[in-house]
């Protein structure tokens, strides 16, 4: 394994020796971390409404969104992934 100094913004270290394959595991664990989070919340309030009467388990299976929510969470679909390709973009050689 080769001991040539690699650093990263924010002082996360480099693991390979290509700063390409750092920039991907930099990006796969981004998406992981998204995507645990995100859905623990969804799983959460969906059982807080469906609990509380709040919204039947048949309406969130059926649900379409608005046009303008759909334009919204479009917006956000792109914002998400300009984050996550660009997590890894900040190693650099030394």
């Amino acid at each position: 394994m080769s001991h040539d100094k690699k650093t990263v913004k924010a002082g996360r270290p480099a693991f390979f020796k290509d700063p390409e394959v750092d920039r991907l595991l930099a990006i796969i664990v981004r998406l992981m971390t998204e995507h645990s989070v995100l859905n623990e919340r969804v799983k959460a309030l969906e059982s807080l409404l469906i609990d509380s009467g709040a919204l039947s388990d048949d309406a969130l299976q059926t649900f379409e969104p608005s046009e303008s929510q759909d334009d919204e969470w479009a917006q956000a679909r792109l914002q998400l992934i300009k984050d996550v390709l660009e997590s890894g973009a900040n190693i650099t050689e030394q």
